[in-house]
Order: C-alpha cells, then structure tokens, then sequence
C-alpha cells in the first residue's frame, strides 16, 4: 500500500508539472501570435513601400529620360512606345 500511495503522490506531482508547463506554452504560444501578427502587418507595410518606390523610380527614370540624357534614350523610346501600345490597346477595347 506504500508502493501504490508513492506511486500515486509521484504520478501527482508530473501530473502538475505538465499541467504548469501547458500553462506556459499556451501563454508563450498567445505572445507569439501577437509577434507574429505584428510582423505580418509589418510586412505588409514594407511590401507597399517597396511597390510606391518602385513606381517612383519609374516615374523618375521616365523624367531623366524626356530631360535628354544620353544614356537613357533607347529606354524613354521604348517606353513610349510601350505606352503608345497600351494606349492603342485602351481605344480598341473601348471600339468594341
């Protein structure tokens, strides 16, 4: 009867050792999901910087471009060229 009241007592405190460490992961687990949350929208933000900085290298390309710099010729030229296609692709759509 010893055995089984050592046994028992033995089994209780394990069982309030994992009870505790339950506890603490679930916990542990909540502050994680609030990280990672936060980094989430976090990313989200840089990802939005990074579409209007690349928009605005573009547009800046564009204006050193139509400013006459050599280097940047054969690039405005086809880039107008793309917008003249993408406008002549606008008025089709709207012909039809």
């Amino acid at each position: 009867m010893k055995d089984l009241n050592a046994s028992v007592e033995t089994l209780t405190k394990k069982t309030e050792s994992l009870l505790k460490a339950h506890v603490g992961s679930k916990a542990r687990i909540g502050v994680l999901e609030g990280e990672k949350q936060q980094l989430l929208t976090k990313v989200d933000g840089l990802s939005d910087e990074i579409e209007r900085l690349k928009e605005e290298n573009k547009v800046l390309r564009m204006a050193s471009a139509l400013k006459g710099e050599t280097e940047n010729v054969g690039e405005t030229k086809r880039k107008i060229s793309q917008m003249v296609r993408e406008i002549d692709r606008c008025i089709a759509m709207l012909n039809d």
